[in-house]
């Protein structure tokens, strides 16, 4: 079944119990429960590269300037995602095909929010994202 950002956003959303709110027809944001009990904002979003369109989900850690020099080496912890600073924030960051399966964009996504939570509290102390 061939979804768009918005269907594939919302079934996930639906999966794990998370809020979203569709900004257009390019980007989504969505809030996800995390297990510590808290909540982690999540963007996806459509970019293109060589004619190619995916989704690129991302997630807030901290301002770029806290980045521990550590932090990439826990990295290997992530299965489907990688760190990356992206507009002057250490992020979380994968990339989606649209027309995935709900229930692997869910894991992924899952993993996104839960990792840049856990970091997030970690770094900051706060739950700012």
């Amino acid at each position: 079944m061939v979804m768009n950002l918005f269907q594939l956003i919302d079934a996930v959303s639906k999966n794990v119990n998370g809020t979203h709110t569709a900004y257009d027809d390019t980007k989504s944001f969505i809030v996800i429960p995390v297990p510590s009990k808290r909540f982690q904002s999540v963007l996806a979003q459509y970019i293109q590269k060589d004619n190619i369109r995916y989704i690129e989900i991302s997630s807030k850690i901290c301002d770029e300037s806290q980045t521990p020099d550590k932090l990439f080496k826990i990295e290997k912890k992530l299965t489907f995602a990688k760190l990356a600073i992206k507009d002057g924030y250490l992020q979380v960051v994968c990339y989606l095909d649209e027309n995935m399966a709900t229930d692997l964009a869910t894991l992924i996504i899952t993993e996104v929010a839960t990792f840049a939570d856990e970091q997030e509290l970690i770094i900051t102390k706060e739950d700012i994202f």
